[in-house]
């Protein structure tokens, strides 16, 4: 990743930190694509272009997705409330156990995300 990275607002934020928990453990299941969408169904009530926020996620290598994540964890809390972050911890939670295995990176992203977060 080169450069200095821009800042995303909150729900592109959000929708790479699920994407990014959906793919850490190498297997993006479908059951995790479904919360994605729900999360997306709430985020972005008028649709969203999300084309750059898939571009930034196909381009980034995997050993970099903790650099991502931390980045658009910071983004997302810039523009967010608590509740709101607390709200979005809840679709996390439900991401990583959609596929009914939470793998120990899955684990690992979701602990430096309550880190970050101060939760």
């Amino acid at each position: 990743m080169t450069g200095e990275p821009k800042r995303k607002n909150k729900d592109i934020a959000g929708y790479i930190i699920m994407n990014i928990l959906a793919q850490i453990d190498g297997d993006f299941d479908p059951s995790e694509g479904g919360v994605i969408a729900k999360y997306v169904s709430e985020s972005f009530p008028l649709g969203g272009n999300l084309a750059n926020a898939m571009e930034v996620i196909s381009t980034t290598e995997k050993e970099d997705y903790p650099l991502l994540f931390r980045q658009c964890a910071e983004d997302f809390y810039a523009d967010s409330t608590e509740k709101e972050r607390l709200h979005f911890v809840d679709f996390a939670l439900k991401l990583i156990r959609a596929d009914d295995t939470v793998d120990q990176e899955e684990n690992w992203m979701l602990n430096k995300l309550y880190q970050y977060w101060d939760l």
